[in-house]
């Protein structure tokens, strides 16, 4: 993956994976297609660690939370609502944020992959 291409100005939200069919299928199914693209952010974030380092684990529920009483910054408040955690690397010598994480949390919607890069620093 040439990540260097999500790298500029501003910030961006890039659905690397996005499954099809998910939004209307068994919960079951729905469950085990989540545990896959689990797995597949899993060993991305294995390429990533080796560029950026260790990541951070970063759960998002409590700015999920505080978009009801503050503005939370994009891409952070958007991202709150659709996935419950990320790994998030600092892309120093880019000066941006990188975080991973998988978009699973609203049933009637696809689950996807997300890869987001921003300027914006976490809330």
């Amino acid at each position: 993956m040439d990540i260097d291409r999500y790298l500029g100005p501003g910030h961006g939200t890039t659905a690397l994976v996005t499954s099809h069919g998910l939004a209307s299928a068994d919960a079951a199914v729905r469950q085990a297609q989540a545990e896959r693209f689990h797995e597949e952010k899993e060993h991305l974030a294995g390429k990533l660690t080796v560029r950026w380092g260790d990541p951070f684990l970063v759960g998002l529920q409590t700015v999920r939370l505080r978009t009801a009483t503050e503005e939370i910054p994009e891409p952070w408040a958007e991202l709150s609502l659709r996935a419950g955690d990320v790994y998030l690397w600092r892309a120093a010598e880019h000066d941006r944020w990188v975080a991973l994480g998988v978009a699973d949390l609203d049933p009637c919607d696809e689950i996807r992959l997300l890869l987001v890069v921003t300027e914006t620093d976490p809330p």
